[in-house]
């Protein structure tokens, strides 16, 4: 079931439960007071009746008193003579009066019993139903008892009160009709059966907009979120809303962006790693070719001296360039996996001793070194920033023609945006200067002028196996590994790497070291 159905539903039902509780208390207070009118009335219309009845009999005992009292005779059988006129005249006038009271006080749909010594003596109720022995029940002088009887589908108050005429009970018992008060109970039933229909009617159809209309940004996430589960991860949720929905969107589209981030950073990462196997397939390839070809020359043709020693050397440098292609390697992958531990080291030492590494095979190019270097002391990995300035100075040197200067410089920068990053994945992507702002950093400069590169070629230097240039490179021992280990050793200094070239103008590599 869907959630706004549940909403519709609930809402639906602690409504009617609401509206029940609410109009059975209503009713039920208005049949009460309805009802107690009805009794009101009803007392009312006894007491009438009996001080009617009362009044009749008294001015009855009272003509009796005077005729006895005109007699001479005064003996004591007179005088039983005389109560026994009297009780026999009450229930022989009773009758009489009763009728007279009905004729003088009775009002419509209301009648009234006479009963005397626990006898009926008279009513003027045409049905002459059958009065309940309730009535009559711990009934005193004074006090009055009732009973509401349904009869012929009416209901009627039967009420009760007595008198003491001559030591004998005297009861009046008054019938009034109070079908009024039901039938205004089942009219109010009715009436609220039909207004409730109607609210729980209107509420449904208001419900179900007003719920469809919040639970649609929930089924736009849900809708996004299969759309992302089939692979779309560039899909985001248009929920403009400030509610816990809307912030529930803001987060779910943080989440989807991390996934997608994530996702390319593993699809990059499969790329790479099948683009480094690729390529250092062709890699070995090359020289295992080479040094296959030539050995299998060698030993099955007899060469002459010169040609031996001319295939010793393609093999011999083959070799060479392979066992530089897994040294540089091993560094690469040690460095991925490990921590490396620094130390403060003199910067114009450091570049000294770069100077003295490459020397040799700058001097047999015929390629001269100027150094410009401000000391300072910086912590750093000295073997393997010599390593990294090492193969940079190597590659200027691969890119300079015979008789062309390499400068190397070494200086502070202060007050400047320096993209340094606290974790940089890769060191040759440029970054924003907002990345991380410092004060002062130190910068090493290395300029050749060589043959340059074009952007894209400069965009690409830190790939494995990536070389601008394969057949110089090639010619030249490369392997396309250097600038990959100069990035991750950089990383670990972080440090970053820029790099400006342009065709035929030369290349200017620039390290930021922190300081």
């Amino acid at each position: 079931m869907k959630f706004r159905y549940k909403v519709l539903f609930t809402n639906l039902i602690l409504l009617s439960l609401g509206l029940g509780l609410v109009g059975y208390l209503m009713i039920h207070k208005n049949f009460e007071l309805a009802k107690q009118t009805q009794l009101k009335n009803a007392i009312v219309q006894n007491n009438l009746v009996q001080s009617s009845v009362e009044y009749e009999l008294l001015q009855l005992l009272n003509s009796v008193s005077d005729n006895s009292e005109t007699s001479n005779n005064n003996t004591d059988n007179n005088n039983a003579e005389k109560s026994s006129i009297s009780a026999s005249s009450i229930v022989a006038q009773l009758p009489q009066i009763g009728s007279r009271v009905s004729s003088s006080v009775r009002s419509r749909d209301s009648f009234f019993y006479i009963y005397f010594d626990g006898e009926k003596v008279y009513t003027d109720d045409k049905s002459d139903a059958r009065i309940s022995d309730t009535l009559f029940k711990n009934l005193t002088t004074g006090n009055k008892n009732y009973v509401i009887k349904e009869e012929s589908q009416k209901h009627y108050i039967y009420v009760t009160s007595q008198s003491v005429i001559d030591e004998k009970n005297l009861c009046i018992v008054s019938k009034c009709d109070a079908s009024e008060a039901y039938t205004l109970l089942d009219e109010q039933i009715k009436y609220f059966r039909l207004i409730i229909i109607v609210i729980l009617i209107a509420e449904s159809a208001a419900m179900y907009f007003i719920s469809r209309y919040m639970t649609k940004p929930l089924e736009k996430l849900n809708h996004v979120s299969e759309e992302i589960a089939q692979g779309d991860y560039a899909t985001r949720v248009n929920v403009k809303s400030y509610d816990e929905i809307g912030l529930l969107a803001q987060k779910f589209n943080i989440m989807a962006q991390a996934v997608s981030d994530h996702v390319d950073e593993l699809n990059d990462m499969v790329h790479r790693r099948e683009q480094f196997v690729a390529d250092f397939t062709h890699e070995i390839k090359t020289p295992m070719t080479s040094i296959i070809g030539y050995a299998d020359t060698m030993r099955s043709l007899e060469l002459p001296r010169e040609e031996q020693m001319m295939a010793l050397g393609y093999i011999f440098s083959e070799g060479k360039r392979l066992e530089s292609m897994s040294q540089k390697l091993f560094e690469l992958i040690y460095l991925r996996r490990h921590d490396i531990e620094k130390a403060r080291v003199h910067m114009a030492d450091l570049c000294a001793e770069v100077v003295k590494v490459v020397e040799p095979a700058y001097e047999n190019r015929h390629l001269t070194i100027e150094t410009e270097i401000e000391d300072t002391v910086l912590t750093v990995n000295r073997e393997l920033l010599v390593t990294a300035l090492v193969n940079l100075m190597d590659n200027a040197r691969k890119a300079s023609e015979e008789g062309q200067q390499v400068e190397v410089t070494g200086k502070f920068v202060d007050n400047m945006a320096c993209n340094i990053p606290k974790d940089k994945t890769d060191i040759c992507e440029a970054e924003s200067a907002d990345d991380r702002k410092c004060t002062r950093a130190y910068e090493i400069s290395i300029i050749d002028h060589g043959i340059g590169m074009t952007k894209e070629q400069a965009e690409r230097i830190c790939d494995e196996f990536y070389m601008a240039d394969k057949s110089r490179a090639r010619k030249e021992g490369g392997a396309g590994i250097g600038m990959s280990l100069v990035a991750i050793i950089l990383e670990h200094h972080n440090a970053v790497l820029s790099v400006e070239s342009e065709p035929g103008c030369g290349t200017t590599m620039r390290i930021l070291l922190p300081w």
